[in-house]
């Protein structure tokens, strides 16, 4: 198959290594990390995406040919399917649609889900580990996760700004006041690629919130059965053309529904 894989920067150690691996056509289009906290704007930018892909204008797709004057129009070969590499991630995928491809996604609330390898396994760590805040390698190199060197960034801006020191103290507790919704940290260590220093960051930050660490083995079976097109009804959606992504507020978690 040849397909087309639009995902968030959080999965890219991991959907490079599977897509390296699958004997399908992957063409992958990364999009910033950080969306999920702006569902709306995650929705456009994937909307606008999917959009390209069917007119043509996708500037990220791969283009067969070329000649002196610059590459071919776009490739022939059309995709058999556009796999949306998120979960449901705060319904920023939801109104998602394709006039002439199927979409899929994976029945997940956020991509913790994928890094786990199920649903039911994160349901599990959701009991077991109350009020975790999980840090993978794709995460640590893709964002700013917690950790005292981001509360620093904090106090560093916000000192340029103009705030002086007592009124910045009340301001950075008021703005990491979540922080005492926590109680564990958790390091997802995945089975292909591992840093030592990435551990060892998810246990520093875990020092500085004052939360417990525990360190969690990752599985690539569901990502690895998204990429090679092995897309049962339990763990994946399959959005036909004329249907948008919904959500259906119980254990599946997403649901297809006509456009209107």
């Amino acid at each position: 198959m040849r397909l087309k894989l639009l995902a968030c920067k959080a999965l890219s150690r991991e959907l490079s290594y599977l897509s390296s691996l699958s004997s399908n056509i992957i063409d992958v289009t990364w999009i910033r990390q950080g969306y999920h906290e702006a569902p709306d704007v995650l929705r456009r930018v994937l909307q606008s995406e999917i959009d390209a892909v069917e007119s043509g204008r996708d500037s990220h797709t791969n283009q067969l040919g070329g000649n002196s004057d610059g590459i071919t129009p776009y490739v022939d070969e059309d995709f058999d399917a556009i796999l949306i590499g998120y979960g449901l991630c705060s319904n920023g995928t939801a109104g998602l649609h394709a006039r002439k491809h199927r979409l899929v996604l994976p029945r997940a609330h956020d991509c913790i889900t994928l890094f786990l390898g199920s649903k039911e396994r994160y349901a599990r760590y959701f009991k077991e580990l109350p009020g975790c805040f999980w840090y993978t390698a794709s995460w640590i190199e893709n964002s700013s996760m917690p950790c005292e060197e981001s509360q620093k960034r904090q106090a560093a801006y916000y000192r340029e700004k103009g705030y002086d020191e007592e009124d910045l103290d009340f301001f950075l507790k008021s703005m990491n006041d979540w922080t005492k919704a926590y109680q564990n940290a958790a390091y997802i260590r995945m089975p292909f690629f591992d840093k030592q220093e990435h551990q060892e960051f998810t246990r520093a930050a875990a020092d500085f919130y004052h939360w417990r660490y525990t360190l969690v083995e990752g599985e690539l079976s569901l990502l690895g059965r998204f990429l090679s097109g092995d897309w049962n009804e339990e763990d994946f959606l399959i959005v036909p053309p004329g249907e948008r992504i919904a959500p259906s507020y119980d254990e599946t978690i997403v649901r297809r529904e006509p456009c209107v």
